[in-house]
């Protein structure tokens, strides 16, 4: 079942983690289930879901890996992720295609801290990673990360 709610939780996640400014969910709604968090236009009429017409509003911004824990999906890190001041890692060509091939990379910063980090390669954000001690793990959709992998888009 999906409840509004008035986003301040999730404002502040993407603000404290990302150092995304929180003006960026200005004119969106969010809606909650137990296992994820949904953001559409503040115009959205609810009655639609009361009526199933409609099962999800919007975009899945969060899935809720626990009561604690957030993970951003990958779609919502590609609308908002160029806004992102912190925990974001800009990859090279070579390190991009290694963590689509193998799903995991080596790297070494000192500006990321473990836990979900957003992944770029020049000014494009490909989505997420887990990030713990130096290793990153691709979180991206799988046919999206063997679709990438396979079409050249990283050139």
């Amino acid at each position: 079942m999906l409840v509004r709610t008035d986003g301040m939780q999730i404002r502040k996640y993407f603000f404290d983690r990302f150092g995304v400014p929180q003006d960026v969910f200005n004119g969106y709604t969010f809606f909650e289930s137990s296992r994820s968090v949904w953001f559409c236009s503040a115009t959205f009429n609810p009655t639609l879901l009361e009526m199933k017409k409609i099962e999800y509003p919007g975009i899945r911004l969060l899935r809720k890996i626990n009561q604690y824990t957030y993970k951003p999906t990958t779609y919502a890190l590609q609308l908002i992720g160029q806004r992102a001041t912190k925990n974001i890692i800009r990859l090279k060509r070579e390190q991009v295609m290694e963590l689509l091939r193998r799903g995991e990379l080596q790297v070494s910063t000192g500006t990321l801290q473990d836990g979900y980090v957003i992944v770029a390669y020049r000014e494009d954000i490909i989505g997420c990673a887990l990030y713990r001690q130096g290793l990153l793990k691709a979180q991206l959709p799988r046919g999206r990360a063997e679709a990438m992998a396979l079409s050249g888009l990283i050139g």
